[in-house]
Order: C-alpha cells, then sequence, then structure tokens
C-alpha cells in the first residue's frame, strides 16, 4: 500500500473519523484491489445516508475524504500500468 494513504486513513483514525476496527480493515483491504473496491462501494452507501443528516455531517464528510483517497490511488494505479 502507498505510504501517503496509509498517513491519510492513520490522520482519519487519529482524529476519530475512523474507528480503529474500520483502520484495521482499511488497511488491510488496501493491499487487495478487489476488496478495496467493496470498501469503496459500502462507504458509498454510507456517506448517502450521513450526508442528509445534519447531524453526522462531519462523519459524512471524513467518509467522503475516504472515498476520494481511495479514487485517486486507483486512479493513479491505473496510470502508472
Amino acid at each position: 500500500m502507498p505510504h501517503s494513504l496509509r498517513v491519510k486513513i492513520k490522520g482519519l483514525r487519529y482524529k476519530g473519523i475512523l474507528e480503529d476496527k474500520d483502520y484495521k480493515r482499511l488497511c488491510k483491504a488496501l493491499d487487495n484491489e478487489d476488496v478495496l473496491e467493496q470498501i469503496r462501494t459500502e462507504l458509498v452507501e454510507d456517506y448517502e445516508s450521513y450526508s442528509a443528516s445534519e447531524i453526522n455531517f462531519d462523519f459524512a464528510c471524513g467518509i467522503k475524504r475516504a472515498i476520494d483517497t481511495i479514487d485517486y490511488h486507483i486512479n493513479h494505479k491505473a496510470e502508472r500500468r
């Protein structure tokens, strides 16, 4: 997994946006692109439900940031091939 992505995910965990269990799951999943796509799909579903609620707006922003980071690295990996 690229170091920069691991650092960004660690930052989300430090800020309390990701729980430890989610952090560990993402770290393991990032080594396998198929699993990464599944996680991205779950995050998109969570984002859609949380973004509608003003109470969980900060959490939705964290999820969106994680989705954007995953998209960037998936696209960046495809460009290098």
